[in-house]
C-alpha cells in the first residue's frame, strides 16, 4: 500500500484553471453587454410603436393627429383606447423620445418619432416617420 503525500493541486494547474476562466471570461461579458444594449434599443422601439398607435388611435377618432396640446386629450382609455403612458411620453431610462408634427393650417397631418438612447445606448437612435 502508497501512502501519498500528495493531497491537492499544484500551484500551476491553479493557474492554468485561473488563465482559462479568464479567457472564457474575455469573450463572455463584451458579448453579454452587446445584447443587453440590444435589448435595451427594442425596449425604445417599443415605446415609439406605443406612441404611435396613440397617435394613430387618435387620428381614427379625430380626423387629425395628436399635436401635443392639451395632454389630457390622451388619457381616455378604460378601452376607448389612445393612451400614452406617462413613462413612455418622458422617455425611459434607456431613450428619449422626440415627436414632432407637421401640419396643414392648424391641423397636424404628419408626424415623426424619434428615439435616441441615453446612457450606456448614447448614439443609438431610430425613427418612426408617418407623412
Amino acid at each position: 500500500m502508497k501512502n501519498s503525500l500528495y493531497t491537492g493541486f499544484t500551484l500551476i494547474e491553479l493557474m492554468v484553471v485561473i488563465a482559462v476562466l479568464a479567457i472564457i471570461t474575455a469573450i463572455a461579458v463584451p458579448a453579454y453587454n452587446n445584447y443587453i444594449a440590444t435589448a435595451r434599443l427594442a425596449e425604445c422601439s417599443h415605446g415609439a410603436q406605443a406612441i404611435q398607435v396613440a397617435l394613430e388611435e387618435f387620428f381614427l377618432t379625430n380626423n387629425r393627429y395628436f399635436d401635443g396640446n392639451g395632454a389630457a386629450q390622451l388619457e381616455l382609455n378604460s378601452d376607448s383606447m389612445y393612451t400614452l403612458p406617462a413613462a413612455i411620453v418622458a422617455g425611459t431610462a434607456n431613450c428619449d423620445f422626440n415627436v414632432t408634427f407637421g401640419s396643414t393650417g392648424n391641423i397636424a397631418t404628419s408626424y415623426s418619432i424619434s428615439f435616441v438612447g441615453a446612457n450606456d445606448l448614447a448614439g443609438k437612435s431610430g425613427e418612426i416617420v408617418r407623412n
